[in-house]
C-alpha cells in the first residue's frame, strides 16, 4: 500500500540536509509492506539534488515561509488513502505505520492518530500507560496525543479541513487543526507502540524573545478564530 508523507524543510545549512534526509530514510526503511511517497516542500534555497531518489515530488514555493499554506502547495499532488504530515526532523522506528494500522483496523471510526515520541513521554507522560493495557489514547489534547510533527490521517477526512487556514503560519497550526477535527467530528488517537522520535524533545531549547513573541501572537489568532 501507498502511503502519502508531506515534510516542511528548510535546507538552509549542512547539518539541516543531512537531519532531513535522515528522516526520510528513516521513513523509507521503517516498513516493508507500505511504501511512502514523500513530497518534500522546501523553504530555503532550492536544493533538489541533495534528496535525489528519497521523494516523489520536490516542491518548491518561492516565497516566504508560511507552515499550512506550504501544507496547501502539497495536498494537490496526493493520491494515496492515508497522509503523513511531518516534521523533519524525526525518527521513524521500524513498524511505526503498522502499528496505526492495526489500531484503525479495531477502530475503524478513528480517522487521525499519532505516533508516541518515547522522550515525550518519559519526560512529562511517564504515567500514562503505567499499568495500563491500553494501546491507544483516544484524545484531542494537544501535544499529549495530538503531535503537530507527526500526523497520520485518512484522505477521505483530510479532505474535509483542507485547504488549511493560512493565517497560522508558524504556531498553532496544531491546536487549529484539532478544532477541525473536533468540528467535523473526525477522532484522534495517539498509538502507544507507534514509535517516532522527534529531536527537538531530545535537545529541548527555550525559545528567544522574537519566537516567544511570534508565538502569542499565534495564540491570540487561534483564540479569536475558535472564540477561546
Amino acid at each position: 500500500m501507498n502511503v502519502d508523507v508531506i515534510i516542511l524543510t528548510k535546507s538552509d545549512t549542512e547539518k539541516k540536509i543531512r537531519m532531513t534526509r535522515r528522516t526520510a530514510i528513516t521513513l523509507q526503511e521503517s516498513e516493508t509492506e507500505y511504501k511512502f511517497k514523500i513530497h518534500l516542500v522546501e523553504s530555503g534555497e532550492q536544493r533538489d539534488k541533495q534528496y535525489k531518489n528519497l521523494l516523489e515530488n520536490y516542491i518548491y514555493p518561492n516565497e516566504n515561509f508560511n507552515y499550512n499554506r506550504f501544507l496547501n502547495h502539497a495536498f494537490p499532488k496526493l493520491s494515496c488513502d492515508w497522509v503523513v504530515i511531518s516534521n523533519d526532523d524525526v525518527g521513524y522506528e521500524k513498524g511505526w505505520f503498522s502499528e496505526i494500522m492495526k489500531i484503525h483496523e479495531m477502530r475503524p471510526d478513528i480517522h487521525s492518530f499519532s505516533p508516541k515520541d518515547p522522550a515525550l513521554y518519559m519526560k512529562y507522560f511517564d504515567g500514562h500507560f503505567l499499568g495500563s493495557p491500553d494501546v491507544y489514547f483516544e484524545s484531542y489534547s494537544v501535544s499529549e496525543a495530538v503531535m503537530g510533527w507527526c500526523l497520520v490521517i485518512k484522505r477521505e477526512s483530510l479532505e474535509k479541513l483542507i485547504p488549511f487556514d493560512e493565517l497560522f503560519d508558524m504556531y498553532y497550526q496544531d491546536n487549529d487543526y484539532t478544532e477541525n477535527l473536533k468540528k467535523h467530528g473526525i477522532k484522534h488517537a495517539l498509538v502507544r507502540h507507534s514509535i517516532v522520535s522527534h529531536f527537538e524533545t531530545i535537545n529541548i531549547q527555550r525559545l528567544d524573545d522574537a519566537k516567544m513573541k511570534k508565538m502569542k501572537v499565534d495564540e491570540i489568532k487561534f483564540r479569536k478564530k475558535w472564540g477561546l
